[in-house]
Parts: C-alpha cells; structure tokens; sequence
C-alpha cells in the first residue's frame, strides 16, 4: 500500500545515486576491504574514533588504507568483481537515460568500485573517493572528494557538471551519509533505508528488491510526488 501527501515538483532530469546498498547488494566498500584484508578489528576501532570526535574523515580514510599499504590492487578488483548489483539497476539506467534524464554517482565510497558499478549500467558521470595505488600496489592515501556528511556540498559539483538546477535533481541512497542532501533536492528517495532517521528525511520511501521500483517517482507519474511508503 501507498500512503502519499500530493505536492508539487518540477520535472526531474537528474537522477544521482549512492552506491552501497542503493545500485548493489552489499555494505560498505570500505569495510568489506577490510573483511578481505583482515583488517576488520583496526577498522572497527577507527569506525568507533571517527564517530567519537577523535579523527577528521581524512584522518579515518589514511588510517584505514594505511593498513593496506603493499597489498596489491588486483585483490580490491577481487572485491569488485564479486559485487552484485541490485536488481533492475542496469533496466533503470536505461530507461531514465530512454527518457532523456541524467545519471550520476556521489559516493562517499572509493572510486575502484564507482567507476565499475558505474560502467556496469552505464551512468554517466562519477563523484567519489580515490584510493590511490601505484605499480599494481596500494600505497596508503586516499584522495577524500566526498567526506562522510558532505553530500550537501559535494552535489553541488555534480549538478554544475549538468548544469541542471537542485529542484530538478533526485537523489536515491540508503544511509545516514544520505540524509543532508535529501534536504536540497527536489526529490528524495530513501531505496531500501538502514535506519529510521534516513527514511524520515526522505520525500518517498521504498523498501522493494527492485531499483525499478523507483522510475515512477521519478517520472511523476499522475504529476504527483508524496511522502510515499511502499
């Protein structure tokens, strides 16, 4: 069921997208790197840091690939190649670029796995973190392009790429790094939310295996958008 209050917005032509948990199946690419380089005990505790005041994002991001130093990078493209994406999310690229709409990626994430999801479905342009390697190896620095609650700054770049107007842009996430940039869009949409703080802030909310699921919201079918749940 559908619950909806009927406002009014102008015509989306910008759809950008979160990565992890919104265009594929899985949890954080930064923590799964530390599942795969059994890192996960170091990066809980400067999980638990951060989020305690201790560290800056960058200081969080160097720590984190610090512990990664020397590993080689075709073990993060073992990461990426096992990453599954969310079902429908090739179909619903597609049908919003068929309808002459933009795409685009903000990720607080790592560009390694971006930029594959992103030629996986064809989006057409990326803003994320670089997680720098040279001669087949990590080296331990990151480039910090989207810092953990920056999304409400970060898109702004993104809709000056296009140069289409926030009122005109949707943004779809998962998670709390969503939640201040859902404000600033003329669309927002909570696609499977971790938590209840995300899908409050979010206009539509929608809990479904399929990205499709999003395409009539978008395309403001009836002319109506809502505080929808489905």
């Amino acid at each position: 069921m559908i619950q909806a209050q009927v406002f009014f917005t102008l015509a989306i032509q910008l759809v950008v997208f979160d990565v992890d948990g919104t265009l594929t199946k899985h949890s954080s690419v930064w923590w799964r790197l530390h599942e795969a380089f059994g890192t996960t005990v170091e990066g809980k505790m400067y999980f638990d840091q951060y989020f305690a005041g201790k560290l800056s994002y960058q200081e969080w991001a160097d720590l984190d690939a610090g512990l990664w130093v020397g590993e080689p990078i075709d073990k993060v493209m073992d990461v990426v190649r096992a990453t599954e994406l969310v079902s429908g999310a090739k179909e619903t690229i597609d049908e919003l670029h068929k309808h002459g709409l933009h795409t685009a990626i903000l990720s607080g994430g790592l560009d390694i796995m971006a930029n594959d999801i992103a030629r996986r479905v064809g989006i057409e342009y990326v803003l994320t973190n670089r997680l720098i390697h040279k001669d087949g190896v990590i080296t331990g620095d990151v480039d910090i392009l989207v810092g953990w609650g920056e999304k409400v700054q970060e898109i702004q770049h993104v809709v000056e790429h296009f140069s289409i107007p926030l009122e005109k842009t949707a943004f779809v996430g998962d998670g709390k790094n969503d939640v201040s940039v859902f404000s600033v869009v003329g669309l927002s949409i909570a696609f499977n939310p971790e938590h209840q703080e995300v899908a409050d802030a979010a206009q539509v909310v929608i809990n479904d295996d399929d990205l499709r699921a999003i395409l009539p919201y978008v395309f403001g079918e009836g002319h109506d958008r809502g505080k929808a749940k489905t």
